[in-house]
């Protein structure tokens, strides 16, 4: 028995010897490092076991070291404590969650203990209002940065290494700040920046955008369009036979996709879940809360309907709409919910119909009219 496990050891110290010696180069990877989990920034070695990387600037997010630039077994280790602990192996999901900041990374691939030692020297710079402290990154001490910040409706301030006074402005969404001040901010995810020494400030409504090798490549963004920071838009894009997912600011930390084509409900993925779409042209929109989506026919206008050119207005609207189809009688309107649901139907007849929206929800919407045996389909908005 003891010969046994005396030769078990053996082996295992063996190929864990053989893994190491395999490495050929060692690197950080994560949201919060400036390549993302798209490229690894490599780390420098003197004896094959102690890897460092220095003043290496961290943002929000979290990060795992990688071997070899490679995501096969035996090549990341991740982790549950900052800023030290020790790698565990082929982790899954589980990351390193890191505070922004400048630091000196260290890496031991024999004991696999980690270390972030805080170099930065930079003041720490918060967005504070109600409950919520969200800390800004920064690479330089000046500028300032955090993305998808979720805030409810309130007075916000920037607070500067945890000062008593706050800094900002009746002005929204962009303005310089000012000591003693707040900033009235509507409920919603924003990217927030701001910069210290002139006071500046700007929040935005976070970015989503199609990606997938349907529209050029994973990786490639087809940025939507919003006015409200939850209901995003494309009018006309060109899609061939392939995948896509919806994703947030760019970046893989965030994806929707696991639902079917052509709308439907798609919720937060990892890997994997994408969704399957035929080649053509296509409006697209989606709900960042919802995550309700759907493809439709363009809306550029009603060629279709004879040679005419169909127009709605006002659009959005708060009270009704009126479709104009020229000289074509419009046979019906028919209006669904992005989930398909028929919510209105109407058969007018005429050149011009009118629509109230006194009981829709606000929220997108897709009118289809029919003239003879012609139909468009018609993105319309409640505001």
């Amino acid at each position: 028995m003891m010969k046994k496990l005396l030769l078990f050891c053996a082996v295992f110290i063996a190929g864990t010897a053989i893994s190491f010696g395999q490495i050929t180069s060692m690197g950080i990877i994560g949201s919060a490092t400036p390549g993302g989990w798209d490229t690894d920034t490599d780390m420098a070695t003197a004896d094959g076991v102690t890897y460092t990387l220095d003043n290496f600037t961290l943002t929000s997010g979290v990060v795992k070291f990688r071997s070899n630039d490679s995501w096969d077994a035996g090549d990341d280790w991740g982790g549950t404590t900052f800023p030290s602990g020790t790698g565990i192996l082929n982790t899954g999901g589980v990351d390193i969650p890191v505070q922004p900041g400048l630091y000196d990374i260290t890496f031991n691939v024999t004991t696999l203990a980690y270390n972030f030692e805080d170099v930065g020297g930079f003041d720490a710079v918060a967005i504070v209002g109600g409950s919520i402290n969200a800390a800004l990154a920064t690479t330089n001490g000046i500028n300032y940065f955090a993305n998808n910040v979720a805030l409810t409706a309130g007075d916000f301030a920037f607070k500067v290494n945890d000062a008593a006074v706050g800094w900002g402005s009746s002005s929204f969404p962009t303005g310089t700040a000012v000591e003693g001040s707040s900033i009235p901010v509507p409920e919603n995810n924003y990217n927030i920046t701001f910069n210290k020494e002139t006071g500046a400030y700007a929040f935005t409504y976070v970015i989503i955008s199609i990606t997938g090798d349907a529209v050029g490549g994973w990786g490639t963004d087809v940025n939507m369009v919003t006015t409200d920071g939850v209901n995003y838009s494309v009018a006309s894009q060109v899609f061939t036979t392939g995948e896509v997912k919806f994703r947030l600011n760019n970046a893989w930390d965030t994806t929707w996709g696991n639902a079917s084509f052509p709308m439907g409900n798609a919720t937060i993925v990892g890997n994997g879940g994408n969704m399957a779409i035929p080649a053509g042209t296509y409006a697209v929109i989606f709900n960042r809360v919802t995550g309700a989506f759907a493809f439709t026919e363009p809306t550029t206008g009603l060629t279709d309907i004879k040679a005419a050119k169909a127009t709605v207005y006002p659009n959005p609207s708060s009270t009704a709409w009126t479709f104009n189809a020229g000289n074509d009688t419009i046979n019906s309107v028919q209006v669904t919910d992005v989930t398909g649901k028929v919510i209105y139907n109407a058969a007018p007849n005429t050149t011009q119909a009118n629509v109230s929206a006194s009981s829709f929800a606000a929220g997108i919407y897709f009118a289809r009219l029919t003239a003879g045996n012609a139909v468009q389909t018609i993105r319309i908005v409640k505001n």
